[in-house]
């Protein structure tokens, strides 16, 4: 099988949203996985890759021929229909395995808590210019830092060979992850880990 590491250089404050919060305090909580370490769900990631594609085979880039995205992702559902999957699987991303195995570690674990950071904001009144009543929020985000994600094929379905190539054309339309992209959190650089 067909892998590649793809990899996520965050830029600014992220945040990989759960629609959960943390009662009176947070509005919103990041994902992390079972470890304590933020993540970056695959099917957000695979969304993301999948828009970017679709982009470019609408604009016409030569890079992305007419059918690309969905020999790569498979169709778009719709209701009451079944689907058949795309070529690629799409991993969650993760810190890069030597750093989350330090942190596993006793000496490594109080250094978890670093990664995170609380961001508050509010909607100002534009009338009088002061906070608007009931407004504020909070959300915990992750700071800047570096993921990996595999990605590979998926047995018995009809190859791309040069879906990495592909894949790499589109990076640059990935300009952010996670949550409140529009907003400037999550901005990103996706380029491919050079293997050996």
């Amino acid at each position: 099988m067909n892998a590649a590491t793809l990899l996520i250089d965050i830029q600014s404050y992220w945040h990989p949203g759960t629609g959960r919060g943390s009662g009176f305090h947070l509005d919103a909580v990041t994902h992390a996985g079972p470890d304590g370490l933020p993540r970056l769900p695959g099917r957000t990631l695979k969304g993301l890759l999948r828009d970017a594609v679709y982009r470019a085979e609408q604009w016409g880039w030569k890079e992305i021929p007419a059918g690309t995205t969905e020999a790569l992702f498979g169709p778009l559902g719709r209701a009451g229909q079944p689907t058949r999957p795309g070529l690629l699987r799409v991993s969650d991303a993760t810190l890069p395995d030597e750093v989350a195995a330090h942190l596993a570690i006793d000496a490594g674990k109080p250094l978890i808590s670093g990664l995170y950071r609380e961001h508050f904001g509010t909607a100002i009144d534009l009338a009088t210019g002061v906070a608007a009543g009931r407004s504020l929020r909070g959300m915990e985000v992750v700071i800047p830092l570096t993921l990996t994600a595999p990605i590979g094929e998926i047995a018995g379905v009809l190859a791309v060979p040069d879906w990495r190539n592909r894949l790499a054309a589109v990076f640059p339309l990935v300009a952010a992850v996670g949550a409140h992209r529009a907003r400037g959190f999550g901005r990103a650089h996706l380029r491919w880990k050079e293997e050996g």
